[in-house]
C-alpha cells in the first residue's frame, strides 16, 4: 500500500506516473486512455496489490456497476418512476457505504477500502440522475474510469459524472493544456505548504494541548490542523486532476471568512455539502411537503430537511456519537440561521462592514467548537 499524498515514496510514483500526461498534453494529444491505465495502476498501489481492500473494491465495483446496468436497463424500458423501486435500487447503493461505517463500530472488523465514501458517493448520484433521466447510457469504462479516478480515491472532491465526461472526452489544445498544468502545479505546491508545513506545525502544538484546561487551545489547534490537513489534501487531489486533464471543482474556499453558518457550508468540504444539498435536501424537503405534516410547508419543511440532512452528514463521517453530535449541531445552527435571517431585524443591516466583521468572528467561533466536537476531544476526556 502507498500513502497517497503523504510520502515521498507517494510523490516518486506520481512523477513517473503524471510524465507520460505532460507529454501528451503538451503535444496536444489525447489523454482520456492513458488516464484510464494510469488510474488502474495508481489504485492497485494505493490499495496494495496483495490487500484486502483490493478486493472489496473489486467486490464493490462489481455489485454497484451490476446495479446501475440492471437500473438503467428498467429505466429505459420503464419512463414513469416507480417511487418504491427507485427508493430500493438507492438504498441498495448505499448499503455498502452503510455496512462498511457500521462495521467501524467493532474494531476487530475489516470491512471496505480506502475512499469507500467518495466513491459510493459517485455511484449514489449516477443512480439518483438515472432515476431522474439525466442520465440514458453508462458505457462500462467510462463509468469505471469516473469512479476510481485515482486523484480523488483517498480524499474527494466529489466530482459529478456528466462534467467529468466532458473534460474526459475533450482533446486539450497544447495552449489550454498548458494553462491547466500550470494550474495544476500551483495547487500541488499550495496543497503540499498545507499539509507538511502548516498541519504539521499545528499537529507539534497539539501535543500539550490535553485536559480540560487546555480545551479552548485543543479546539483552535485542533481546527486548524484539520483545516490545513485536507484542505492541503484536497489542493494536491485538484492539482493532479489539472495534470490530467480534468478540472475537479475545489473543495474550499477561505471558509474562515464565512458570515453565517450557511455561508461556512458554501465554501467548506464543497463537493460533500453541495452533493448533500442537490441529491438528498432537496428531496426530503419536496417529500415532507407532499406529506403534508406542516402548515406552513415550505418553511418547516425545508427546516426539518436542513437538520436531517446534517445529521446523516456527521453520519457519512461515521456513527460514532461525536460524528452524530456534529451532524447535529451543525443542523441545528442551520435552522437557527435560516430563522434569524428570516425574522430576525439586526439582518438588515448585513452589508454594513462592522456587522460582516462581527458576523464572521461570531461564525468562527461557531464552527471551531462544531470541530471540537467532531474531534470527540470531549468525550475521550
Amino acid at each position: 500500500m502507498v500513502d497517497a499524498y503523504g510520502s515521498l515514496y507517494w510523490f516518486y510514483l506520481l512523477g513517473l506516473i503524471t510524465l507520460p500526461a505532460i507529454v501528451l498534453g503538451l503535444l496536444g494529444r489525447p489523454l482520456k486512455t492513458y488516464t484510464r491505465i494510469a488510474s488502474v495502476l495508481m489504485v492497485v498501489l494505493i490499495l496494495g496489490w496483495t490487500s484486502g481492500q483490493l478486493w472489496w473494491l473489486i467486490g464493490f465495483l462489481v455489485y454497484e456497476l451490476a446495479l446501475l446496468k440492471v437500473w438503467l436497463a428498467y429505466r429505459l424500458g420503464h419512463p414513469q418512476v416507480n417511487k418504491w423501486m427507485a427508493r430500493a435500487v438507492a438504498v441498495g447503493a448505499t448499503a455498502p457505504l452503510f455496512a462498511v461505517k457500521a462495521a467501524a463500530l467493532f474494531p476487530t472488523l475489516s470491512v471496505g477500502f480506502l475512499g469507500v465514501s467518495y466513491l459510493s458517493f459517485r455511484v449514489i448520484q449516477m443512480v439518483l440522475e438515472v432515476t431522474d433521466g439525466l442520465i440514458t447510457a453508462l458505457p462500462l469504462a467510462d463509468t469505471l474510469f469516473f469512479v476510481i479516478f485515482f486523484p480523488t480515491l483517498v480524499s474527494g472532491p466529489i466530482d459529478r459524472s456528466r462534467r467529468f465526461q466532458q473534460d474526459a472526452d475533450r482533446r486539450w489544445t497544447s495552449r489550454e493544456y498548458a494553462y491547466l498544468l500550470a494550474r495544476g502545479l500551483a495547487l500541488l505546491l499550495q496543497g503540499g505548504v498545507y499539509k507538511f508545513v502548516l498541519a504539521a506545525w499545528f499537529t507539534t502544538q497539539l501535543d500539550w494541548a490535553v485536559g480540560w484546561p487546555r480545551t479552548l487551545a485543543y479546539m483552535y489547534l485542533y481546527s486548524g490542523r484539520l483545516f490545513f490537513d485536507f484542505a492541503g489534501y484536497s489542493a494536491m487531489a485538484v492539482g493532479v486532476s489539472y495534470v490530467f486533464g480534468i478540472r475537479t471543482p475545489p473543495n474550499f474556499r477561505l471558509p474562515f471568512a464565512a458570515e453565517s453558518i450557511k455561508d461556512f457550508w458554501n465554501r467548506w468540504h464543497i463537493s460533500l455539502s453541495f452533493w448533500f444539498r442537490d441529491y438528498l435536501y432537496t428531496r426530503m424537503t419536496m417529500t415532507l411537503m407532499r406529506m403534508r405534516f406542516f402548515k406552513t410547508r415550505r418553511v418547516a419543511a425545508g427546516r426539518v430537511a436542513l437538520l436531517l440532512n446534517m445529521l446523516l452528514m456527521g453520519c457519512w463521517h461515521g456513527f460514532a456519537l461525536h460524528y452524530v453530535l456534529y451532524g447535529l449541531y451543525h443542523g441545528l445552527l442551520l435552522v437557527a440561521n435560516d430563522w434569524y435571517e428570516k425574522k430576525c431585524p439586526l439582518y438588515t443591516h448585513r452589508k454594513r462592514l462592522g456587522y460582516r466583521l462581527v458576523a464572521i468572528a461570531v461564525t468562527f467561533q461557531l464552527v471551531v467548537f462544531g470541530f471540537l466536537l467532531f474531534s470527540g476531544h470531549i468525550l475521550a476526556i
